[in-house]
């Protein structure tokens, strides 16, 4: 028997297309943010953190969380750390990611269609979380830092001295990723007609005898 067409892109739409998608929206829950000190993650914040104002993680939350099994005692009990703010543009993040996996199910070219577009949605909305959020952190630690050591001027120096960064992380770069995969794949399988991911190869030529 012959094999299937191996250079079929939608063929290898239908094989791979709910992975991908399916995987684009596990990166959600890993670190999209951080705030590090030192080289050390000390807050982390997930994409599914900023749709849902859940608890964010890194060292900070897991000393807190701690000092709170404890009782309160040592400096963990101290720190209270508050959850993620709500952010718009991650829920519409997260359900464009739904979306596009739900359409990638389906083996048409309306299918295929609707997960390009909702790729490529979804990719902007993050292009705009990584603006929005990777700028409000940095103002706040900058706030922060100036509160703590009196000044704005002095605040930047004992930033720096203490390398204390923001930015975005592993997460977020993967589901960027993603989602360019899933657009740039949807993009070539519709190039090809309908049924292309059922042909075959033809059997090699083979000389008319003598």
């Amino acid at each position: 028997m012959a094999d299937k067409k191996a250079s079929s892109k939608r063929g290898l739409w239908f094989k791979l297309g709910r992975f991908i998608t399916g995987l684009t929206i596990a990166c959600f829950f890993l670190p999209f943010f951080a705030v590090s000190c030192e080289g050390m993650d000390v807050i982390t914040v997930s994409g599914v953190d900023m749709a849902a104002g859940c608890q964010p993680g890194g060292l900070m939350s897991e000393a807190a969380d701690e000092g709170g099994r404890r009782g309160g005692g040592g400096m963990g009990g101290e720190m209270k750390i508050p959850k993620v703010p709500v952010e718009p543009l991650a829920i519409v993040a997260l359900s464009l990611a739904g979306l596009a996996f739900g359409l990638s199910w389906l083996r048409t070219r309306q299918g295929m269609t609707g997960v390009a577009v909702a790729s490529v949605a979804c990719l902007g909305a993050l292009i705009g979380l990584w603006l929005k959020v990777g700028g409000d952190m940095k103002e706040n630690i900058a706030g922060e830092m100036a509160k703590k050591n009196g000044g704005g001027e002095i605040g930047s120096k004992m930033m720096k001295e203490t390398k204390v960064e923001s930015g975005s992380r592993f997460g977020l770069y993967l589901a960027c990723a993603g989602l360019i995969g899933a657009a740039a794949l949807c993009g070539l399988a519709l190039k090809e007609p309908e049924g292309t991911e059922l042909q075959t190869e033809p059997p090699p030529y083979a000389p008319p005898p003598a």
